[in-house]
């Protein structure tokens, strides 16, 4: 008999087993740390899919352990913790504003002496204290086809700089084979899933779009890498009678202001509504018929796509290793920017309530039970208690 773990793994995701008690954290008396944690961007000054890993990282570690937060801005001062030790990145230089942030975490590593330090930033020192630093990937923000000279120089930086670190922790077992392969060493490279906020992203109690038609969402940062444009262009060569029924919208950070530009010109006389920089972007998850995840990048988890299913909403996500072990193969696939076969795939669940209906239970219900922060954290918690 073939199961669907037997045909989920032919296509290469990973079955999701019981990590060992001590990987867990389970029975074990971690003693208390005093841990150093550093970004160079921090919720809600910007926010996207890292920053909402550190910011959750961060809230778990306070509940038991005595930490200390060093946080880059580049909006303002309030739009992060006041508690935290901030830089700011608004002035000036990329390159000057990674040394201040550089500076301050040497200064703050000497004065507070902390027992280990979790960065989301490689430019952070490298000192005699042990330091874990996180790498969701290695795309920078570009899909494999635009990766020139200066993309290799960073993953050189990368490569170096993880020689002198305790762990590099990555968010799936896909992407930490694809760190191997860039040549980050093995022994110290460890996979750590990300996170769900259960309590936020949750099914609506009432589902109402606010609109007679069947409306799409693409929550993301709005950047060429993730492939808006690919969403408006699947919209657009749907049949007319079936345009007329169907809603995009499109909703995110700005990251790259030509490109938004690009996209509003490309949706105009079409079904496609664009909100940028929203306050909470859980209700535009709620208040839609699917999730589209239509990213050009070679991802490191995928969070459109499991914050999607986690709100119980069918996805349709660009097929690639990541994103398919992320969402354990539940939704729709569809090749990586094969733009008729995402609109053939909108099209299949525009009149099929059904099938929408099915596959958000099974999605709320794999993230449920996967991607629960607290157990994330203790992951993390064990594997920096090694480090001290």
């Amino acid at each position: 008999m073939v199961t669907t773990w037997d045909m989920l793994s032919r296509q290469g995701v990973p079955r999701v087993t019981q990590a060992p008690a001590q990987e867990r954290g389970i029975g074990l008396s971690l003693r208390p740390m005093k841990l150093l944690m550093v970004a160079r961007r921090y919720p809600p000054d910007v926010r996207s899919g890292t920053e909402t890993v550190f910011e959750n990282l961060y809230l778990q570690a306070r509940e038991r352990h005595d930490v200390r937060l060093v946080v880059g801005y580049r909006r303002s001062r309030d739009l992060v913790p006041p508690e935290a030790v901030a830089v700011d990145l608004s002035r000036g230089q990329r390159v000057r504003g990674y040394a201040a942030l550089w500076y301050t975490t040497r200064r703050e590593i000497a004065r507070w002496k902390p027992d280990v330090v979790l960065s989301n930033s490689i430019e952070a020192p490298v000192t005699s204290v042990p330091m874990a630093v996180i790498v969701h990937d290695l795309n920078f923000g570009r899909p494999e086809s635009e990766q020139g000279l200066g993309i290799q120089g960073r993953r050189l930086y990368y490569r170096l700089k993880a020689r002198g670190l305790a762990r590099v922790i990555t968010v799936s077992e896909a992407s930490r084979r694809n760190l191997l392969a860039a040549g980050m060493p093995a022994e110290r490279t460890v996979a750590i899933r990300n996170g769900v906020n259960l309590s936020a992203f949750v099914p609506p109690e009432l589902h109402d779009t606010g609109d007679e038609r069947f409306v799409l969402a693409y929550p993301s940062r709005i950047l060429e890498g993730k492939g808006q444009h690919l969403a408006i262009d699947a919209v657009a060569r749907l049949p007319a009678e079936l345009k007329q029924r169907v809603l995009l919208r499109i909703v995110g950070t700005v990251a790259d202001q030509r490109y938004l530009e690009f996209i509003r010109t490309q949706a105009e006389g079409q079904p496609v509504e664009i909100h940028t920089d929203v306050p909470d972007i859980v209700p535009w998850y709620q208040r839609c018929d699917a999730v589209l995840f239509p990213t050009m990048m070679t991802e490191g988890f995928g969070f459109t796509a499991v914050e999607g299913m986690a709100c119980a909403r069918p996805v349709i996500w660009s097929d690639q290793p990541p994103v398919r072990e992320a969402t354990g193969g539940i939704g729709l696939a569809f090749p990586q920017g094969d733009v008729p076969a995402l609109s053939r795939a909108i099209a299949s669940l525009v009149d099929d309530p059904d099938r929408c209906a099915q596959l958000g239970r099974e999605g709320r219900a794999f993230v449920q039970g996967h991607y629960d922060w607290s157990s994330v954290w203790r992951r993390y918690e064990s594997a920096l208690s090694e480090m001290g």
